[in-house]
């Protein structure tokens, strides 16, 4: 297949575009974000809560696994309608929904309002904003400059720094403008290697050539999971392909022994392991062997590592990697990856807006 022609024929609405601008996105974001004033009384918090659906809820994700170790305050993420029950005027909740439409974070918003929490608001306009300019609370509205495709998921760049952004104003851990420009040099270098122009060393489109036709099980571990995770949510959603992901150390106390059956796993899996030399010495023991498990059961499998050598810079390398991978994947299958008609489908069945 001629991937450049399959892109001019199927990539209508540019999400190879989108995909290419992610160091751009993460650039735009930190210096519009950063604009946003924060009151100091934000600060006096006992915990935060992030709440957002799809693509506005993988900040959230990379948060908690990116800082982990070095968290002010207590962290919780929430993918559902309502506020846990200890949230009160010393919690903190950003809410975040690209379309400033979805349903779930704009129920917690109101419970917020409600319960007098401090909050603040992410979006690209629409009714998030529009409570967030009446209760006069911060807020950060996208400008998808960067975001040729106009898909909520592919804003990514914007989603996750506007996150990392807010998030960190108020003390919950420490960034600054150098850590933004090293992951985004680091970004470019995933980019440049795995664009349509490098064709005969590209490893997203090698491996999107091995995982046609397979279930693919993306695996990482500590500050990566989060970044797993996008990779595994765009890859449902741009690829239209099934993939899920797992956590090394949970994963092997049980997934280890569903690769026996059904007998066509070993057809019809395939794994990527999102390597780290960052990672502890135990968990790459434990990548290591869990790959010897994989490939006694005859399940195909590769790595992604990361080259950078901090943390949030290897955030973005996958994610960037995995962009690439699921719009080449697309185009394989030779269909848009713009769409979403399943997802389209269920938002006229409930009949509710669901923006991401």
């Amino acid at each position: 297949m001629d991937i450049q022609e399959a892109i001019k024929k199927y990539d209508t609405q540019n999400v190879y575009g989108s995909i290419v601008s992610l160091p751009d996105q993460c650039l735009h974001a930190w210096e519009d974000a950063n604009k946003v004033e924060v009151p100091e009384y934000y600060k006096d918090i006992n915990n935060v809560i992030m709440c957002g659906m799809g693509g506005s809820g993988l900040g959230a994700r990379v948060i908690e696994s990116l800082f982990a170790g070095t968290l002010k305050y207590p962290f919780y993420r929430i993918h559902d309608y309502h506020l846990p029950g200890f949230a009160d005027i010393h919690s903190l909740v950003i809410c975040s929904a690209y379309s400033g439409e979805t349903e779930e974070p704009i129920q917690i918003t109101k419970e917020a309002i409600e319960k007098r929490c401090k909050w603040m608001a992410i979006a690209s306009g629409n009714l998030l904003i529009k409570l967030a300019q009446e209760h006069n609370v911060p807020y950060y509205q996208i400008e998808p400059k960067f975001n040729p495709s106009n898909q909520p998921r592919l804003a990514i760049g914007y989603s996750i720094i506007g996150q990392l952004v807010l998030a960190s104003k108020i003390g919950l851990f420490s960034i600054e403008k150098p850590d933004i420009e090293k992951a985004v040099h680091a970004t470019r270098k995933v980019r440049d290697i795995n664009i349509i122009e490098n064709m005969s060393d590209n490893p997203a489109l090698s491996t999107a050539f091995a995982v046609k036709n397979k279930i693919l099980i993306y695996v990482s571990a500590q500050h990566l999971v989060g970044a797993a995770h996008t990779a595994n949510n765009q890859h449902n959603e741009n690829a239209k392909n099934l993939s899920f992901d797992f956590v090394i150390p949970e994963l092997n106390h049980h997934l280890m022994e569903g690769l026996k059956h059904p007998a066509n796993n070993k057809d019809n899996l395939y794994f990527i392991f999102i390597d780290s030399d960052l990672y502890s010495n135990r968990i790459r023991q434990r990548f290591e062997i869990t790959k010897d498990v994989v490939s006694q059961n005859n399940i195909q499998f590769s790595s992604f590592k990361p080259s950078s050598n901090d943390k949030l810079s290897q955030v973005f390398e996958v994610i960037q990697f995995a962009g690439f991978l699921n719009f080449y994947l697309s185009m394989l299958y030779e269909q848009d990856p713009a769409p979403i008609p399943w997802v389209d489908y269920f938002k006229t069945q409930l009949g509710q807006k669901l923006g991401k």
